[in-house]
């Protein structure tokens, strides 16, 4: 029994150790990691009362559950961080005339001169393959989708 509970303490860990550079997602990647430490753990605790395969099996649910939630946690994070720096760059891309402010500039006052400027009609020169929508040539990517623009044929 000792022998059987060591290989598969051995193969989980070896399966765990080939996970991370595979097409597996975070949550996928995170409950292998999870069933894999609670299984060796439960084996070592269920050793010292006597019931290693119990052990390991009661081991390798938790932390089959615990590591898929850690990797769903990681997915969320790394989602809500992609997300936030697409909306950071949409803002900073799409502002007229905004420039990158780096540390405190000295601010001068500008003479108030009013002009009246005519806005040329803005021809829409790219468009978003999916969605169909066309925008200015000025646009990189679609605002609302974060997609890239190709040009119009």
């Amino acid at each position: 029994m000792k022998k059987a509970a060591c290989w598969l303490l051995i193969s989980i860990l070896a399966l765990t150790g080939c996970a991370e550079g595979s097409g597996l997602s975070e949550r996928e990647t995170g409950a292998l990691l999870g069933t894999g430490l609670g299984a060796g753990m439960g084996a070592i605790i269920g050793n010292q009362t006597g019931h290693a395969g119990a052990g390991t099996a009661i081991g390798a649910g938790a932390g089959l559950l615990a590591g898929a939630l850690a990797g769903e946690g990681m997915r969320r994070s790394k989602e809500n961080a992609k997300k936030e720096m697409r909306q950071e760059l949409m803002q900073q891309q799409y502002q007229t005339g905004a420039a990158p402010q780096y540390g405190a500039q000295p601010q001068y006052a500008q003479p108030q001169v009013q002009q009246q400027v005519v806005q040329p009609q803005e021809v829409n020169t790219k468009y978003n393959p999916r969605t169909g929508q066309t925008f200015p040539d000025r646009y990189q990517f679609d605002p609302s989708t974060g997609e890239e623009l190709k040009y119009m044929k």
